[in-house]
């Protein structure tokens, strides 16, 4: 009975938006939640599922793969209502994925990319093989997957595309033999809905097929004081998916793939000042103006840390994507040629205000259009039995318009001291980049012995890439340019005759080696070590600029090392690795907001450091109805030598130089300890219901958010605790899913804003408490 009214109190969360609760009371309804581990009318037998993977370029258990991988099924993706790839950092310690201003940030053990539209991601993104070049296409919605394999360290190998810091291989589902079909859905906090239906099976003896469909809605849990804005985040999507296999031919197989997508935003970035003064002082730097004193002029302002912000209305973005994939598979002789070509488009617009609250000062726009054009063969073999081996051609173009349009209001109150009126500004910096990549990679298997394996791999890539970039500036009163809150697409933005050209071109070639040993103790244990020689391209910024280099940047590098042990039992399921990678020239990026009325902009440096840790995965089953699982990774990430670093607004640099020494501190993401302990109990009910039970924690220690090291900007450790329950019986489902039951309040970005040195900061606030009921039906 206790159980029941614990879940009736839950869900008056569903409606009735944020509530208080007694503490004492909570920790009651966990500890009758608990009791659901133990008590049962008939235990259910547990297993452990041995997962393939595909992270060296072939299906084998991941027992067998010397590479450290985190793998999140579709299953669990379903169970915890991961949509996004922003709520994969919830279930992964040492990874983070979350919103950037202008380009969306990935870390992985620390290492990751800034918001500079022009730096490749250090965390490669891939589905199905096919790399996601741009950093805007991690909002987009998750659909129908088969798992997501996370790799951790350097992937060039058998990834390439930059992928220095590690890689997110997402492999969708396949046309099935079977007919079959379903629907699910969820209906929780904050306006989310959620609606997804499948239909596989064969059409003919020689064609099968899937078609997935998916919406989501979520009306959003930072509340918007502003009775015309949206509150954060405001968003509706889908995606569909058509998928056609075709295998009458016993020495060939083709797959295509066809990919849309559409993402609605209204809300724009969410930030929320706070931590201003009562009157609004500070140190103004930039145009005589404090945001705080500028939003604390406006009634529906508040400077708490809380879930209530103040922002404009007419925030309104979007993300198409579109993507049509064919592989196919082909016998030849003793060998399989692969062969994989990719056509992608994307197109997003992403608005946002830098004055953080809602009144009419600095307002921007960032529009990108990308075509990607990709193309890999793979030729694979085996050596009798001496080993297998791979040959591999891989080629990509990708073509991309990126408009950064920046608006001014300058407000009555300031028109005066600014001796400018109120006359409006805007800012226009576009960039237009035309990169190809192409490179040949192989790797050789030799089986020295039946226990001993070594695998040597290399690849050789080139680079090149052509950027045209400019800056204009334009008063719209007078010019007549549309200028209308988010409005800001200026109907000149493909024809910049005021400004200055800045044409750049950048071209770079690496061999990055690779060597991996596995010694395989018995059937169910293996010991590895492998060495990584990685390489990221450099290149320019992405506004134009007048700086000496134009702004230019190096290429990362990095030597990896990595020595791990696999095993299992019955009763368990272990890896654990000990990593220590030597990074040479981090690409990192800042905003410098001058003194003067020039305009911002951006500087780029590269800095050494040093990764090094632990990691832990540990399945264990505990009786015949409850299983254990814990991930944790203990990171030692530090950045070598960092001098020249970007002071913090107030901070003084060090004598006899212009930026701060930031050397020995730790990498932005970098959390000390973070872990996911979980329990899972599967239980047969007397009615022949079955119910599944599970609670997990998250936990991290203290992160940075932003290179300038202020205060403000570090996030402190936390613990989130997640629940749900499931009941099925046949083909039908419903459970009810419980996130961030504690309640607590975090951040994914911390800084101070843009223009007051004493004053303010913001804070975009992850998801609250949410409660969620889940529903799935088979047919």
């Amino acid at each position: 009975m206790r159980i029941i009214l614990q879940i009736y109190y839950y869900k008056k969360f569903l409606l009735g938006g944020k509530m208080k609760i007694n503490k004492s009371y909570f920790l009651n309804g966990l500890m009758s939640f608990a009791l659901m581990f133990s008590f049962t009318t008939l235990n259910a037998q547990q297993s452990i599922e041995e997962v393939v993977v595909t992270a060296t370029l072939k299906e084998q258990s991941e027992l067998d793969t010397p590479i450290s991988i985190d793998i999140l099924t579709g299953e669990i993706m379903a169970e915890n209502n991961i949509m996004t790839m922003y709520d994969i950092s919830d279930r992964t310690p040492g990874i983070n994925i979350s919103k950037g201003t202008f380009s969306n940030k990935v870390y992985m053990r620390g290492v990751g990319s800034g918001g500079n539209q022009s730096f490749d991601q250090s965390v490669g993104q891939f589905v199905d093989g096919v790399y996601q070049g741009r950093a805007w296409t991690t909002s987009g919605i998750l659909l129908d997957m088969e798992r997501v394999e996370i790799l951790k360290g350097p992937q060039t190998t058998y990834f390439g595309n930059n992928s220095i810091g590690g890689a997110l291989s997402f492999i969708t589902k396949v046309p099935t033999d079977e007919k079959e079909a379903s629907i699910s859905g969820t209906l929780g906090s904050h306006g989310e809905k959620t609606i997804t239906a499948v239909s596989s099976g064969r059409i003919s003896d020689g064609l099968k097929a899937r078609f997935a469909i998916g919406y989501h809605e979520m009306d959003g849990w930072l509340k918007n004081t502003n009775p015309g804005g949206e509150n954060y985040p405001n968003k509706d999507g889908f995606n569909m998916r058509t998928t056609l296999v075709w295998d009458s031919s016993d020495d060939m197989e083709a797959k295509l793939k066809i990919d849309i997508g559409r993402l609605d935003t209204g809300s724009g970035m969410g930030w929320q000042q706070t931590n201003c003064y009562a009157d609004g002082s500070g140190a103004d730097i930039l145009f005589i103006i404090s945001t705080c004193k500028l939003a604390l002029g406006a009634a529906d302002f508040e400077s708490e840390y809380d879930d209530r912000y103040s922002a404009s209305e007419g925030q309104y973005g979007y993300l198409d994507s579109d993507s049509i994939v064919l592989e196919v598979k082909k016998t030849i002789g003793n060998a399989e040629l692969t062969s994989i070509t990719a056509n992608q488009e994307f197109d997003s617009s992403s608005p946002g205000e830098s004055d953080y609250s809602s009144r009419d000062f600095l307002h921007w726009r960032v529009m990108e259009q990308s075509d990607q054009f990709s193309q890999e063969l793979r030729l694979t073999g085996q050596n009798g039995d001496k080993g297998p081996w791979m040959l591999g051609f891989y080629y990509q173009s990708t073509d991309t318009e990126n408009h950064t349009n920046i608006g001014r209001y300058y407000v009555a109150e300031w028109g005066a001291s600014l001796g400018i009126g109120t006359s409006n500004l805007a800012l226009m910096r576009p960039l237009w980049l035309d990169a190809e990549s192409t490179s040949i990679f192989a790797t050789k298997t030799f089986f020295v012995s039946d226990k001993l394996h070594i695998t040597a791999g290399i690849r050789h890539t080139d680079v090149e890439k052509d950027y045209i970039r400019s800056a204009s500036s334009l008063g719209l009163n007078a010019a007549g340019y549309t200028f209308d809150d988010f409005n800001l697409d200026f109907t000149h933005m493909g024809s910049i005759a005021d400004g200055t050209l800045i044409a750049n071109s950048y071209s770079e070639s690496a061999t990055t080696p690779s060597l991996m040993l596995q010694y395989f103790k018995d059937e169910n244990s293996m010991i590895y070590a492998s060495y990584s020689d990685g390489f990221k391209a450099g290149g320019y910024e992405y506004l134009g600029t007048a700086l000496a280099n134009n702004g230019a940047y190096g290429s990362e590098g990095v030597d990896a090392y990595e020595i791990g042990y696999k095993t299992s039992s019955e009763k368990m399921k272990a890896s654990m690795n000990y990593f220590n990678s030597k990074y040479d020239g981090n690409q990192l990026s800042s905003y410098i907001y001058p003194k003067d009325n020039s305009a911002p902009y951006t500087t780029t440096t590269n800095v050494p450091s040093t990764n090094k840790g632990f990691e832990l995965e540990l399945i264990y089953i505990l009786s015949d109805s409850v299983i254990a699982d814990l991930s944790f990774t203990k990171l030692d990430a530090t950045y070598d030598s960092y001098t020249g670093g970007t002071c913090a607004i107030g901070v003084t640099p060090v004598a006899g130089t212009s930026g701060c020494d930031y050397t020995g501190l730790p990498l932005l993401y970098a959390a000390d300890n973070s872990g996911l302990f979980s329990l899972t109990s599967e239980n047969e009910m007397s009615n022949g219901m079955m119910r599944k039970s599970s609670i997990s924690i998250y936990w991290t220690d203290d992160v940075w958010h932003n290179t300038d090291f202020d205060p403000n900007s570090k996030e402190d450790g936390f613990r989130k605790i997640d629940a749900r329950v499931e009941f099925s019986k046949d083909d039908w489902k419903i459970a009810i899913l419980g996130k961030n039951l504690t309640d607590e309040y975090t951040s994914n970005w911390n800084q101070q804003t843009n223009y007051t040195s004493q004053t303010g900061q913001f804070s975009i606030l992850d998801r609250t408490r949410s409660i969620a009921v889940q529903f799935s039906k088979d047919f």
